[in-house]
């Protein structure tokens, strides 16, 4: 067996699991108020879980295949730059979809990027290829970026709607870390544009915010 298959074959292992279990727990007659609760749980614990598969399935898809299809990373799979732009598209288009679900879930996710960036800069070489160096001055450097942009996202919470600008800021940054990932010339770069997304939107939803209270106070003092 190839061993490039088994981390697919890991992954489908889990999405099958997920899914028996998902719809055990969604189709079981619960009898009693407790077994009902629990039920609920279930259901919530596997759809959170099913999401963050299906959410690092995608990011994978969409960093391969622009990868492939724009930095000349070979495959097996995929020999066909136009096949790997379909997929990448596809992938940004379903990542983008579904922005509203996951945009809660962002800051943990750059607060990984973090601890990756400061591996970086102790081990001295990228965290997924050893064989390629990374001064520790740039990871510490995109290390503040990161922890930059986790400030700026920590307003993505469970209720908060997000704005047109949020959600550009969002899948810009996505954009940004497929294509730093897949050169380290740009690596820099791409987290710089990313996380100044971050900031211009967190400035854009305070600037709004203060608007929208100092109409309201008006408003309020005019109805007086």
């Amino acid at each position: 067996m190839n061993t490039a298959s088994i981390p697919l074959l890991i992954l489908g292992a889990i999405a099958l699991a997920l899914l028996c279990a998902g719809g055990y727990a969604l189709f079981g007659k619960p009898r009693s108020a407790a077994p009902k609760k629990r039920q609920r749980q279930v259901v919530s614990g596997f759809a959170i879980a099913g999401g963050i598969l299906l959410g690092a399935l995608l990011v994978g898809c969409l960093v391969f295949c622009i990868g492939i299809a724009f930095f000349g990373v070979e495959s097996s799979r995929i020999s066909s730059k136009p096949l790997a732009i379909v997929l990448a598209a596809a992938s940004f288009c379903v990542i983008a979809f579904f922005i509203q679900r996951w945009a809660k879930y962002f800051a943990g996710w750059t607060a990984l990027s973090v601890l990756n960036a400061l591996l970086m800069a102790s081990s001295g070489h990228l965290v997924n290829n050893p064989s390629v160096p990374m001064p520790r001055s740039a990871a510490l450097i995109m290390a503040g970026l990161i922890v930059i942009s986790l400030i700026a996202s920590l307003r993505f919470r469970k209720g908060y709607k997000l704005n047109a600008v949020d959600k550009a800021s969002l899948l810009l940054w996505v954009l940004a870390f497929a294509i730093g990932a897949n050169t380290e010339r740009y690596m820099l770069i791409a987290v710089t544009v990313g996380c100044a997304g971050l900031v211009l939107a967190s400035i854009y939803h305070r600037y709004n915010h203060r608007h929208l209270r100092a109409k309201h106070d008006h408003l309020l003092v005019d109805s007086r």
